[in-house]
């Protein structure tokens, strides 16, 4: 094994290209993820309202919309009618707007029933669900602020007033991500997702370009001592670097350290550990780099869906909760919530440290089909245009139906949630049986306290609790407000919606029943002054995914991520054999890619039931200009890689950046600004914004416009830098 590693040694100081790719690139995965979510709050989103009525009670409504800490309404986002609210909400200005119907102020104290109606722009899933939030609890505190000024008229007091507007109220409360911050939900696991997609790759890669029988000889033939060796200095960098964003989310970021720094390194050191003999794996299956690496790359970018942190891997189907499985990632984001949100010992996750074990073993059973590779001269590179065709057409309809396919199921559904019912009356088993009926909550089991409800998060049979108090009933009888805690798990972004969602939803149904009743438990005078009390109801939009479904949100976004980043894979496979000009592969792979997008930005929404709005003219002419900038900017970097596998080590691993940097999943205002320049840098950024406002919101090119400008400019910029520097690339040496 010292022969081996010597060797490696010396290759490395020849080359100092690999080893710094090996710092370089997850030092620059941890910063962008420490950073890239600034304060992590989603806060004053820019919203608007329709104000047909313009009087004071409107304005109320405005005020109280604005004085959300998560809405801000400026006077240029009040509008007179509702279309130029749209259009608004079209151009992305605003994030959802409220309609305040005309004659709503005489309606009101008429007698009738006016209707208050509220869009959010659920195309961006997380700010559409805090625009709905934060527009309800303003409508909410309106509304009982009318009830109340009726009331106290009438000799009513404020707890009788508030047992009519809130007979039962909700105290929400979240495991481990108590502010909710977005940077401390997917900060820590996104940056091992990049990390896998790195090891990955980079352990193929450095396998695969020194495929050779001296490297074997080096090892004594011994397959494992060669493996050893080679692959020794850089398992040693990974296991620092895990260690190194370990001691950066924990103590210099806002996640909570809790008990669990050994474990977590143990836990980091482990996956480490597995990814690399993953990736050995693939090249001893299939000993020819191009492809070797492409189904790496593709594995490891499956990550950020197996590791079930944004769509639950449990509604999945069942062959996709299968494939993820088989990922470490899946099980080192399992074992470090078990650490951190639930300060779970060592028995709720050795199932899986056993899992990444196991696939460890498995994985190194497969090297001696490394040696006979070797032997029989597999690792010879095949031609360049094999490598090309696979990531093209595997990559573009490989990832599109994929994707497609593993988020169909698109919302989730009955989450597990064990109840504490300490009330034990018709009313509360009432509660509970409204809560079970509902499509997003599933009762799974009735438990005497609090200890054994965390005990069946701890096991993952629960995602969630509810505690209904001793004197839930009692109080609701008494024509009291009667609380009631709702506890929620935060391992997944879609189990704290929904179950947030269904009990606020259960809420608001059993709190109309029971209004009656308390406003009947009142004295007379205060009936009459409750009855006549103006009211409005509430009805809310979710605009442009009407179901809030995931695969709705990030499919769409993922088709222009898919598209760019494997057109740039392709280029840098061509700019990497040093023997083509880039004017002779960058505009036919350009023209290829439009017709790829055809399929993949025209077809694939109508197959998996997406919002498909756009005028087709107008879509394709927009795709075509993404197409272009992305072809200036994939031939100008193409340049800078001096081998046709090299482009795999870079590109692969900031797929999920992309979609962070266009501002769909964290508002762009909220990123921090180096972040922003970057954004405006790449052609991805503007042509997410373009297809979702084209595509799934119904818009025009008139709506895009910003967009079109940007990759103009983009064209023209990555355009000029090609042409000055295409003709100087061609028979430079390569790299050895």
């Amino acid at each position: 094994m010292k022969e081996v590693l010597d060797r490696e040694i010396r290759r490395i100081l020849h080359c100092k290209r690999h080893i710094i790719a090996a710092v370089a690139v997850p030092l620059l995965s941890l910063i962008f993820m420490a950073t890239i979510f600034g304060d992590g709050k989603i806060e004053e989103l820019p919203a608007g309202v329709a104000d047909y009525s313009n009087t004071p009670v409107s304005r109320q409504i405005i005020q109280a919309a604005d004085a959300s800490p998560i809405t801000s309404i400026s006077p240029k986002h009040i509008f007179s009618n509702q279309a130029q609210a749209k259009q608004a909400m079209q151009n992305m200005e605003i994030f959802g707007y409220i309609v305040i119907p005309q004659n709503f102020a005489e309606d009101l104290y008429s007698g009738a029933v006016p209707t208050v109606t509220y869009y959010n722009h659920y195309a961006l899933l997380a700010v559409g669900g805090e625009i709905q939030s934060a527009f309800v609890k303003a409508l909410g505190s309106i509304s009982a602020s009318l009830v109340a000024e009726s009331g106290n008229m009438g000799g009513t007091t404020p707890a009788q007033v508030e047992s009519v507007t809130l007979p039962t109220n909700a105290l929400f409360a979240s495991t481990y991500n108590s502010t909710l911050n977005y940077g401390t939900f997917l900060s820590y696991p996104f940056f091992f997702i990049f990390f896998q997609i790195f090891i990955l790759t980079f352990t193929v890669y450095i396998i695969g370009t020194d495929m050779n029988r001296e490297w074997l000889s080096s090892g004594h033939s011994s397959i494992l001592k060669a493996l050893a060796g080679k692959l020794a200095p850089y398992t040693a960098i990974f296991l620092l670097e895990g260690i190194l964003a370990n001691t950066v989310f924990l103590y210099m970021g806002e996640i909570p350290p809790g008990t669990g720094f050994l474990a977590l390194n143990a836990n980091s050191a482990l996956f480490t550990i597995t990814t690399v003999a993953m990736g050995t794996a693939i090249i001893s299956l299939v000993p020819r780099t191009c492809i070797a690496i492409s189904i790496a790359s593709m594995a490891g970018a499956l990550g950020a869906t197996a590791s079930g942190v944004t769509f639950p891997v449990e509604n999945m189907y069942p062959a996709f909760e299968a494939l993820c499985s088989i990922l470490p990632v899946r099980h080192f984001i399992e074992a470090y919530q078990d650490i951190l949100y639930n300060n779970a010992g060592f028995r709720y996750s050795w199932g899986n440290y056993a899992a990444m074990l196991l696939i460890c073993m498995i994985c190194t059973t497969a090297t001696p089909l490394l040696k006979r590779g070797i032997l029989k001269g597999y690792g010879k590179p095949l031609p360049y245009m094999w490598g090309t065709a696979l990531v093209m057409l595997g990559g573009t309809v490989g990832y599109g139906i994929l994707y497609g396919l593993m988020y169909h199921p698109n919302i989730v559904t009955e989450v597990p949630v064990a109840v504490i019912d300490k009330s034990e009356t018709p009313l509360s088993r009432e509660y509970i049986r409204r809560l079970n009926a509902t499509q997003g909550i599933h009762i799974c089991a009735l438990c005497p306290d609090i200890p054994q409800a965390s005990e069946l998060m701890r096991q993952k049979k629960a995602k969630g609790i509810i505690i209904l108090p001793d004197n839930f009933s009692p109080l609701v009888v008494q024509g009291k407000e009667s609380f009631f805690a709702v506890y929620e798990t935060t391992t997944s972004f879609l189990y704290y919606l929904t179950i947030q969602k269904a009990a606020a939803s259960t809420m608001q149904e059993f709190n109309n029943t029971l209004r009656e009743g308390n406003v009947k438990a009142l004295p007379l005078p205060q009936q009459l002054s409750i009855a006549t009390a103006p009211t409005f109801t509430t009805n809310g939009v979710a605009a442009y995914n009407h179901n809030g479904g995931y695969g709705s949100y990030l499919l769409p976004i993922a088709i222009i991520v898919i598209l760019f980043q494997t057109m740039l894979m392709c280029a840098g496979i061509l700019g990497g054999t040093r023997t083509l000009s880039p004017w002779r592969y960058t505009p036919p792979l350009a023209g290829a890619y439009f017709l790829l997008s055809l399929f993949l930005a025209g077809a694939v929404p109508y197959i998996f039931g997406l919002p498909t709005l756009a005028d087709k003219v107008e879509l394709f002419l927009f795709i075509l200009l993404f197409i272009l900038a992305s072809g200036a900017f994939a031939g100008t970097v193409s340049m800078l890689f001096k081998d046709t596998e090299e482009v795999m080590l870079y590109v692969p691993v900031f797929s999920v950046a992309l979609i962070f940097l266009s501002g769909t999943s964290f508002p762009m205002v909220k990123i921090p600004h180096i972040w922003q320049i970057v954004h405006y840098i790449i052609p991805t950024s503007p042509a997410i914004t373009g297809y979702l406002k084209l595509n799934s919101m119904g818009g025009t090119l008139q709506n895009v416009v910003p967009e079109i400008t940007i990759l103009s400019l983009q064209l023209c910029i990555w355009g000029a830098i090609f042409t000055l520097y295409a003709r100087k690339i061609v028979n430079l040496p390569k790299q050895k």
